[in-house]
């Protein structure tokens, strides 16, 4: 949580941090409690509360966050330019320095944001040159954001859950447009007596998503052999057939930015197969199992070894047998979820993966059995937050059936 930002950057031996770069990335987002402002740096020293430098035309917006603000616009960065000898990165470390100088920030700095690494690595190069008493620091990997981002605040869980309603809302429409169409020949016909495709399905999805004020941000709507492979998003042109299972994943976000959800059904429009209901029936109840042994300090990856060898038990191949499988369950159990779609804590056995579940924790549970060669891939998924108490609750009510 951002609460914990101070006991973190001390825990990392951190006297300051920056986050700079393109407004609708997550940790930019983050420390702005969700405000795309572009061209803003934001500044935090440890135990002091934070600044947000801005340019001139976005000092409107700037001020609407709270933060104690310092406008950029009033540095002359004409000056800088030709002080820097035209030299951009330069110039831009300049500007930093006299920010650094004015906030007295000095010791150990760490920055964050998305930038291009090339002009990333020249500004630092540059800031450090110049910067007297600063050290630059970079993190890689579980850096402080990601950790903070790691628990959510009561009210970074009801923004995830209100997307989650919103979600839901497009995912019961496409159900019921599903459901609507008659079936000729084992294909799917619309009202209109045309042939459906899924790329008439993902057009619908991605309007009714837009009228929920959300953005796709990469529907999965796979069908047959794709379904058998987890992250086929499916081919538009492809002919929606009955009785074949659909992995429908759908995670979007509010247009421009902010927290996304993530739910996957499996579909059959009409009877599917006895080897289609038996690995449904093998997700389903891993998921149940699962589900039930969600609580805080419970280790990522005992959650992951728990389904596979639920899953070997069952006579499926795993990842945990065998990091190589291709068929069978072949990946983690489930994800953090935020204003990333795949954040920490991650539900996997890979090592050094030592997280446990904690209050604040909002995962997805996502179990799921794929064999392409049979046209069979079923996988289903929900959005989990553990409470105060402790008590884990599914922000997703959406039915797990799977004939429609």
């Amino acid at each position: 949580m951002r609460s914990d930002l101070d006991r973190l950057m001390e825990e990392r031996g951190l006297d300051a941090l920056v986050v700079a770069g393109r407004a609708e990335e997550a940790n930019t987002l983050y420390v702005l409690s969700g405000r795309a402002i572009p061209g803003t740096v934001y500044l935090k020293k440890r135990g002091q509360p934070s600044v947000l430098c801005h340019g001139t035309m976005e000092r409107g917006e700037a001020e609407r966050t709270g933060l104690r603000t310092r406008n950029l616009g009033l540095y002359n960065w004409r000056e800088l330019v030709e002080q820097a000898g035209g030299n951009l990165a330069r110039a831009r470390a300049l500007l930093f320095k006299r920010v650094f100088e004015d906030e007295q920030v000095e010791g150990r700095v760490a920055f964050y944001g998305e930038m291009d690494q090339g002009a990333a690595y020249a500004f630092l190069s540059e800031l450090q040159r110049v910067a007297e008493g600063v050290e630059v620091v970079g993190e890689f990997g579980r850096s402080v954001l990601l950790v903070a981002r790691e628990t959510k605040d009561p009210d970074e869980v009801e923004r995830i859950r209100q997307v989650g309603l919103a979600t839901q809302r497009v995912v019961e429409r496409v159900r019921s447009y599903l459901r609507s169409c008659r079936v000729e020949r084992g294909t799917l016909v619309k009202q209109d007596g045309e042939i459906m495709r899924i790329g008439d399905v993902k057009r619908h999805i991605r309007l009714w998503l837009l009228e929920e004020g959300l953005e796709d941000t990469g529907t999965i709507f796979a069908q047959g052999r794709d379904s058998g492979l987890p992250h086929s998003r499916g081919e538009a042109d492809q002919v929606v057939e009955a009785g074949k299972p659909i992995v429908f994943d759908i995670f979007p976000r509010p247009v421009g930015g902010g927290y996304h959800f993530d739910m996957t059904r499996t579909w059959c429009v009409g009877e599917p197969a006895e080897r289609v209901r038996r690995l449904y029936q093998d997700v389903y109840d891993c998921y149940q199992m699962v589900t039930e042994a969600l609580r805080p300090g419970v280790r990522c990856s005992d959650l992951q070894k728990m389904a596979c060898e639920f899953f070997e038990a069952r006579g499926h191949p795993t990842v945990g047998s065998d990091p190589t499988a291709q068929v069978g369950y072949v990946h983690s159990l489930g994800h953090g979820l935020g204003l990333d779609v795949h954040e920490e804590p991650r539900l996997s056995d890979h090592p050094g993966n030592d997280a446990v579940l904690q209050p604040g924790s909002v995962v997805t549970v996502e179990p799921g059995l794929y064999y392409p060669e049979e046209e069979a891939g079923v996988r289903l998924e929900d959005v989990w937050a553990i409470g105060a108490d402790g008590r884990a609750t599914n922000l997703c009510a959406f039915p797990l059936d799977l004939v429609l």
